[in-house]
């Protein structure tokens, strides 16, 4: 097999970037199963070795656990789902009486008994290392046997928590204070006096905003009236000076045909009108022509103003 000539390689050179055997699922035999375990008995990186679901019997199991017993690194072993049956099982047994570096080890789906169970229920009362063996999908039906090994597991584990730091101890219990529900209550009634508090703000501020929007609205009408009304004053105006010319001119006429050569008289109402005909039509002085750019800018204003 491609795969194995690499693996085997960095095992064998103690490659210390490679901690973990993830050999799962690759039909391994146990010829090339031997030529691992040969590796590693020289080996001191290799952590986890994965070989679940391949086709390894109680042979090849018997070699790797022999070639596993003076290891000092290696702390997981998985080999479930194999056919290493209960004599690969005393194998195991054997290496658990030996080792005491292994905390993790699978043998889940592999045919084990109860002879193999008892085996390793066994080895396991002088072991205070092992604190995980999986055996489900096995044979096994003691259910004495299984109660032992779960009793030596659960003070194995508990053991090696009491080898902990207090530091690590603590964290591992410690839970957060609950809240009594004297706080929950009043904060909820807080929550709830802020939420009113801010919707009556709200509304303040909602009617502060129409009444801002009606003055607008009412200073711009009022502008617009004031507007109006100058207006129609300058066309009423405009109008009453058309009148007042066309009847000068009438009159004029009608003093010239009774009296030929006579010198016209002006009187000083009669100054007065030219004066303002003038004016409004444009023939002034300098400081008519002042007066009335003054009063166009002045209603210009006003128009601006309204615009």
């Amino acid at each position: 097999m491609l795969f194995f000539k690499p693996v085997l390689s960095q095992v064998s050179s103690n490659d210390p970037n490679v901690t973990t055997l993830q050999l799962s699922h690759k039909k391994l035999t146990d010829k090339l199963l031997v030529q691992l375990s040969d590796a590693l008995q020289t080996n001191s990186t290799i952590n986890e070795i994965w070989l679940t679901n391949n086709y390894i019997s109680e042979s090849g199991a018997g070699y790797f656990a022999n070639a596993l017993e003076n290891n000092t690194t290696v702390t997981e072993v998985y080999l479930g789902g194999n056919k290493i049956g209960t004599k690969g099982a005393l194998s195991v047994a054997n290496l658990l009486q030996r080792n005491r570096v292994i905390r993790e080890v699978g043998l889940e789906d592999n045919d084990i008994c109860d002879g193999g169970a008892k085996a390793l229920a066994e080895a396991l009362v002088g072991n205070d290392t092992l604190q995980t063996l999986k055996l489900n999908g096995n044979k096994i039906n003691s259910e004495e046997t299984l109660k032992s090994i779960k009793e030596i597991l659960q003070k194995n584990r508990d053991a090696a928590r009491k080898k902990l730091p207090p530091s690590h101890q603590g964290t591992a219990i410690s839970k957060p204070p609950k809240k009594s529900s004297s706080s929950r209550k009043s904060r909820s009634r807080s929550d709830k006096d802020r939420s009113k508090s801010g919707s009556g703000g709200e509304k303040e501020r909602d009617r502060d905003r129409d009444r801002e929007r009606r003055s607008r609205i009412s200073s711009s009408q009022s502008k617009s009236t004031t507007a109006a009304e100058a207006a129609s004053s300058l066309a009423t105006a405009a109008e009453a000076a058309s009148s007042l010319a066309t009847a000068s001119a009438a009159t004029s006429d009608a003093a010239g045909s009774s009296s030929p050569g006579a010198q016209p008289t002006t009187s000083p109402s009669t100054s007065g009108f030219k004066k303002f005909t003038n004016f409004l039509s444009g023939n002034s002085s300098n400081k008519d022509v002042a007066k009335k750019d003054s009063l166009k800018n002045h209603d210009y204003e006003k128009v601006s103003a309204f615009v």
